[in-house]
């Protein structure tokens, strides 16, 4: 080291002048360094105005900082978190492991549906009473017309066994099938022996009316034969037909447009009054040769709600009373309506 004014050199050991720290220390700031001029070393000055341990015996030591070299480095402790009381970390919950629900018993903890609340439904607003009322108002009020139109229904029917059903004026009249009547019953059968004597056979029929379209008829056929060669044989055909409901034409008009539809010699058809409101006749004759053998008539008759027809035939080699056949078939005819008259 020189004198005054001369360049001063230090051992290894010495402090530097001035406030003592060197200006390699990386332990301290700049601002922990005094300026030029300054007044007294940091050593001496206030304890309160920057550093509480300035004026501690020994050199100044600062303490570590992680940042910077040659300090210890600490390990990082995260601050502890809003989820920890204390400052020790503390692992992260895990979530909560919720168990499966067994039907028919809640768990604890689990989301249950409100139960219904059993009991009498409340009151609808009054208005909607007004409304329930109109309507049953007019359903009483139709079933009232209902009744009183079934009523007078009844009251024109009151003399029919089933108001409801079938109505038998359509087709009724002022004749009426007669249960358990046997149709050849209805005609003389003995008016045949005056042509021959023998009955050979003897059929009938009889129809009962439909409950739903009226209706009923009945039939008789009976034959006469004599024996022997070329022998008399006379038969008769009885046939009755009452109205029925669906009927566009009568059974009489069926059979006069039949009967009277051939002309000729050997056939002939006209009226026949006081039979019915309406009657005819037609008559056939069939010759074998030069001599006349089989002859026939019908006459049939129309009444009110009934249509009867008697056929009589002969067959004989001897001359036959045309006339006679003819009045003996409107006989029966007439017989038959007074059987079936009501």
């Amino acid at each position: 080291m020189t004198g005054e004014g001369g360049p001063i050199v230090t051992g290894p050991n010495q402090q530097p002048p001035g406030d003592g720290v060197p200006p390699s220390d990386p332990t301290v700031a700049w601002w922990e360094r005094p300026g030029e001029g300054a007044g007294q070393s940091p050593g001496q000055a206030d304890p309160t105005v920057l550093r509480g341990n300035i004026g501690a015996p020994g050199p100044y030591t600062a303490p570590p900082s992680p940042y910077q070299s040659g300090a210890n480095p600490q390990p990082y402790t995260a601050p502890p978190g809003p989820y920890h009381s204390g400052a020790s970390p503390q692992p992260f919950p895990q979530p909560q492991q919720f168990a499966q629900p067994q039907f028919g018993q809640p768990q604890a903890g689990a989301y249950q549906a409100p139960q219904p609340q059993w009991g009498a439904p409340p009151r609808p607003p009054s208005s909607g009473n007004k409304a329930v009322w109109w309507i049953v108002g007019g359903a009483i009020v139709a079933v009232g017309v209902l009744v009183i139109g079934l009523i007078a229904f009844t009251a024109n029917k009151v003399d029919d066994d089933n108001p409801f059903g079938p109505d038998p004026d359509k087709w009724a009249g002022s004749y009426v099938y007669k249960d358990g009547k046997n149709a050849c019953d209805l005609v003389d059968l003995t008016v045949l022996n005056q042509w021959a004597s023998t009955r050979e056979t003897t059929t009938h029929t009889e129809r009962g009316p439909s409950e739903y379209i009226g209706g009923g008829s009945y039939d008789c056929d009976a034959k006469n034969q004599e024996s022997g060669r070329n022998a008399n044989a006379a038969a008769m055909g009885l046939e009755v037909e009452f109205k029925t409901e669906s009927e566009t034409e009568s059974d009489y008009s069926r059979w006069k447009g039949y009967d009277t539809k051939t002309t000729g010699k050997d056939y002939d058809h006209g009226p026949v009054s006081g039979l019915g409101t309406e009657a005819y006749y037609a008559s056939e004759q069939h010759t074998y040769g030069s001599i006349p053998s089989d002859y026939s008539v019908v006459v049939a008759a129309h009444d009110s709600n009934i249509s009867v027809k008697v056929e009589i035939e002969v067959s004989t080699m001897r001359t036959v009373d045309k006339a006679a056949m003819r009045t003996a078939a409107e006989t029966q005819v007439r017989k038959v309506l007074a059987a079936l008259k009501k």
